[in-house]
């Protein structure tokens, strides 16, 4: 199922199945589209949100470098600094946003941009005034403009735009971090470590895609270890993920897959790719698959378990937090694992979870 696309009883239907896999939390991400159907997209969507049934809506654009925008549709990425794209970003908060409600009632949850294209401070501002966080993503920044742009973040949340009453735990995360954005290299470092560092001292948090594709699992394990706080493990799932074999829309670009599944363990054909390409357009695993993954890998329960539920749910605001939580059947032995009754799998007063700061 489609996000941008598809109607509200697919969507509905698609919560229910992801529910039953343990799945019980979802924030809908929204490719890049024509802006005209990525507002549409937000109205349609938000009053799912407003009624508990969506966690939130993430915008993965449209204001992306170009030359970063992978799977987005490029002929939709826009330039955050002019006054069309000025006037998108007020029409989609607007969208987001109740009729009566703060900034924690805003639908959007977060929204992925560039922080080195021009106008991009603007985007920040804005932003952080709706109670939507940023997310930088699909960037060809440098450190130093990665860096500039967390130094801005901080400057803004003491100037008081600090999304309204959501707390101090609510951090923006980086969008699946290492896809999409430039490699580190030892004299040209770019994004990566200026993300760590911020990742590891509690000030950011970072998005993987956990499929064993996306990113090494060794990275994966490393990042855990180096900021295991920070860690939200996502899907980046798509109408292909887990899908039979064939063409499937991602918004406004096709995709394909050969149909192998992730459980299979035939990863290099897993993960759905644009259409005629190779190239990566979404996750090959669904969230309880990313779990089984992180476990299989040797990543302890105590850090996997936090990684797919309480650090990722820092994204919201703290009433849609404290609901949903599963207790997983775990057979060390044999390696399987499912999801059983609900329960809270977290100790009580955990940051984020039962309202807890």
């Amino acid at each position: 199922m489609d996000f941008a696309t598809a109607p509200v009883h697919h969507v509905r239907d698609t919560l229910r199945e992801l529910s039953l896999r343990g799945v019980t939390r979802v924030v809908a991400s929204l490719p890049t589209l024509p802006a005209p159907d990525l507002l549409a997209a937000v109205r349609r969507l938000a009053p799912l949100v407003w009624e508990g049934t969506l966690a939130g809506l993430h915008l993965e654009g449209p204001f992306l470098s170009r030359h970063r925008c992978g799977a987005q549709s490029a002929e939709d990425v826009l330039e955050p600094g002019s006054d069309r794209s000025r006037r998108l970003l007020e029409s989609l908060v607007q969208a987001g946003r109740p009729d009566h409600g703060g900034p924690d009632a805003q639908a959007i949850v977060a929204m992925t941009y560039a922080p080195e294209l021009e106008g991009a401070e603007c985007v920040e501002r804005t932003l952080f005034a709706a109670g939507i966080l940023p997310s930088p993503g699909h960037t060809d920044s440098t450190e130093a403009e990665f860096t500039t742009a967390l130094q801005r973040w901080t400057g803004m949340q003491t100037l008081g735009l600090g999304l309204g009453g959501t707390g101090r735990h609510r951090r923006p995360a980086v969008t699946h971090l290492f896809n999409a954005m430039p490699g580190f290299h030892h004299r040209a470092p770019g994004p990566v470590p200026a993300a760590l560092r911020a990742a590891a001292r509690g000030d950011l948090r970072v998005e993987l895609v956990a499929d064993g594709l996306h990113v090494d699992p060794g990275v994966i394990l490393d990042v855990l270890r180096l900021a295991p706080a920070a860690v939200c493990v996502v899907s980046d799932a798509s109408a292909a993920t887990d899908a039979p074999a064939g063409t499937y829309a991602l918004g406004a670009v096709a995709i394909e897959t050969t149909g192998n599944n992730s459980n299979t363990g035939n990863l290099s054909t897993a993960a759905p790719r644009l259409a005629g390409r190779s190239t990566l357009a979404s996750g090959a695993a669904v969230l309880d698959g990313a779990l089984r993954h992180l476990l299989a890998w040797g990543v302890p329960p105590e850090l996997a378990v936090p990684a797919v539920s309480t650090t990722p749910a820092l994204t919201l605001p703290p009433a849609r937090r404290a609901s949903g939580w599963v207790e997983w059947d775990w057979d060390a032995e044999n390696g399987t694992i499912a999801p059983g009754p609900p329960a809270v799998v977290v100790p009580p007063g955990a940051p984020g979870v039962d309202g807890a700061p």
